[in-house]
């Protein structure tokens, strides 16, 4: 009898540890936190190679945020809060189906290591103030919430084979110019010394609050917001 009752102690201890860590650990959060998981070199991706290789039903096991794009360069995404959105050259954003694919994304589980408040500051100022608070040697998941006074972005349309290069992509843009919007930018910033792996710099894609507009963020003035940093530790690069 006491060893049935011992057994059935450490088999409740057991379930209760196991229901702790799913709760702890939901989709991986933890083993994969700070890590950066990309799809495809941005060189390789920027020089026409814009056939999805991955759906995202696939690609949101490694990330609850991010950026990129889907197959043959239609529009942009952002992964913010775990949903994937798309923004395509309407700039109307729209959430993304899990069967589509992607050539190209930047994901991680996001995780906030610094954290700052912002005010009046254009996208000059706002690049210049996190050079000052960041290490130039470091890749760094960025996050901005708040009030912009005017955002100018850009979504792409969708791309016909045999796929141009990036630059001749782009001359089918589209530009949008928002203002007095409550919106959050998503993204990255990545050292020189990855150049070619990835887009050197900063590289922010923007949705709105009420999900009525975003892309590609060209440019922007802020008028209060809270800027959210994570430090990447660990950068897994897939090559399709």
């Amino acid at each position: 009898m006491l060893i049935t009752s011992a057994l059935i102690g450490i088999v409740a201890c057991n379930i209760l540890y196991l229901s702790w860590q799913s709760q702890a650990n939901p989709r991986g959060q933890t083993e994969n936190s700070d890590v950066l998981f990309q799809l495809a070199a941005f060189n390789t991706f920027s020089s026409g190679q814009y056939a999805g290789t991955m759906n995202y039903s696939e690609l949101e096991k490694h990330g609850d945020f991010g950026i990129g794009t889907f197959d043959g360069l239609d529009g942009e995404m952002i992964a913010l809060d775990g949903v994937f959105y798309q923004i395509p050259s309407s700039g109307v954003p729209c959430q993304a189906d899990p069967a589509q694919t992607t050539p190209y994304a930047t994901i991680t589980y996001f995780n906030i290591d610094y954290s700052f408040n912002v005010s009046s500051l254009n996208y000059s100022n706002l690049k210049a103030f996190l050079d000052r608070h960041l290490s130039n040697d470091t890749i760094y998941a960025i996050k901005i919430h708040g009030k912009f006074e005017q955002a100018q972005t850009r979504s792409p349309e969708k791309q016909s084979q045999p796929y141009p290069n990036i630059n001749d992509a782009l001359k089918t843009q589209h530009l949008f110019n928002l203002t007095g919007v409550s919106a959050t930018a998503v993204g990255f910033y990545f050292p020189s010394n990855m150049d070619g792996v990835d887009y050197v710099g900063y590289h922010l894609h923007l949705i709105t609050d009420d999900h009525a507009a975003g892309g590609h963020l060209l440019d922007c003035v802020i008028r209060n917001a809270t800027l959210e940093v994570d430090a990447i530790k660990s950068y897994n690069l897939i090559l399709p």
